[in-house]
């Protein structure tokens, strides 16, 4: 069995991927109830998901546990957090602790259901404190939300347009904002260059982290997960999230000196989380190339990954879409933004403040393991399963 930690940090959500990538009794996944962290900790939802995903796909019964609480509603804990949310509908069957013979797979399916349909009536999707997320369930007709898609008759329905996509993050930016200290409002510019950032990183998890090697066929099971979260983010605190990462806590100084005295805490993290095939498996698998992932060198997936971020680029930076990706570094650096990238065996950041994107250049990555130039040393991580994205936005003090 694999217990889920209790305290989200990227760390924590690190070994347990290793746990389950080394054969650690992954077919049965344990959730407690109640699971803190995310909140002050940079990327801990994301490698969450991430955690979530890669079990999924290794376990050969997708068996959920869930930690009997006496202060909590089980069902409602699963639903109402996004990590669990992509466990249960990942989960073939789940039951109590303490109640193994019960399957309460019914229940939390008819539970999840009204979850989704009561996002999409909702112009910043579903909210806990400071957190404002959507679920994509791909394998089920509740794949399309229709804040992010246009359906059409007799054919998938398709993603909206970048205006509807500013609109939907001034959305979920503006909720996460009312959590206390959570920052002044975004100007007008900086409010439309997360909008394009959103839009490209969705339109590229529509299109690349939805589908099987084969591209007309959706994944089953298949969740992701877009979210927005106001984070605090103290060098001396947050469990150590920032004074013990080193690439963290060099962004944090780079924020400091670049606007002193105003934004040395408050953040918009954003997140993006599939279940696909990520970076180096896709571009694989389009290329029909048939010796696969595991016949490849660590260094030649990074090249991969570089590939990825590099398609479509234009000198301007307005016709990419789709892989715009180029996009999203551009206006990252307009932002001072920081981004982690997990994705196969690569775990990759960058400091657009310190390394600011530049069109004429080929797109440079640090290792998240060694702080080091990832052209230069790239770790081999265990495997995990999907792309999770996180990004840091700094906020203004108010």
């Amino acid at each position: 069995m694999i217990n889920f930690p209790k305290t989200i940090t990227i760390e924590a959500c690190e070994k347990t991927i290793a746990d389950i990538i080394n054969g650690k009794s992954a077919s049965v996944l344990r959730l407690p109830v109640g699971t803190t962290g995310y909140a002050s900790s940079f990327g801990g939802l994301a490698s969450a998901i991430q955690v979530i995903n890669t079990w999924a796909r290794l376990s050969d019964t997708r068996a959920l546990a869930l930690n009997k609480s006496v202060s909590n509603d089980e069902i409602e804990d699963l639903i109402k957090k996004p990590h669990k949310f992509v466990a249960a509908m990942f989960a073939k069957s789940i039951s109590l602790t303490n109640k193994p013979e019960n399957d309460l797979k019914l229940f939390v399916n008819t539970a999840a259901r009204k979850a989704i349909e009561d996002q999409a009536q909702s112009p910043f999707g579903q909210k806990r404190g400071g957190l404002c997320w959507f679920a994509f369930v791909d394998h089920s007709s509740k794949g399309f939300d229709p804040n992010f898609y246009i359906a059409k008759s007799e054919s998938i329905p398709v993603p909206r347009q970048p205006d509807q996509f500013n609109a939907l993050i001034q959305k979920m930016v503006g909720q996460a904002l009312v959590a206390p200290g959570a920052g002044k409002k975004i100007a007008a510019n900086d409010m439309d260059a997360l909008g394009r950032i959103f839009y490209e990183l969705f339109l590229n998890t529509h299109e690349h982290g939805s589908r099987d090697s084969s591209r007309g066929t959706w994944l089953k099971p298949g969740v992701r997960i877009v979210y927005v979260q106001g984070v605090n983010l103290r060098k001396s605190s947050a469990g150590g999230n920032v004074e013990y990462q080193p690439n963290l806590s060099n962004y944090h100084e780079t924020v400091a000196r670049k606007y002193p005295d105003e934004r040395q805490i408050r953040f918009m993290e954003i997140g993006i989380v599939d279940s696909g095939l990520g970076y180096c498996d896709r571009w694989l698998a389009d290329q029909n190339i048939s010796e696969g992932f595991t016949e490849i060198s660590i260094e030649d997936e990074y090249s991969i990954f570089k590939k990825c971020f590099n398609f479509r680029q234009s000198s301007t930076l307005k016709d990419s879409k789709g892989n715009g990706l180029p996009v999203v570094m551009d206006r990252l650096t307009r932002l001072g933004g920081f981004m982690r990238i997990r994705s196969g065996r690569l775990g990759l950041f960058r400091n657009f403040i310190s390394s600011p994107y530049e069109s004429d250049k080929s797109p440079e990555f640090f290792d998240w393991e060694s702080n080091d130039v990832a052209d230069i040393n790239v770790t081999s991580m265990p495997r995990a399963c999907g792309v999770a994205i996180s990004m840091l936005i700094p906020l203004e003090a108010k």
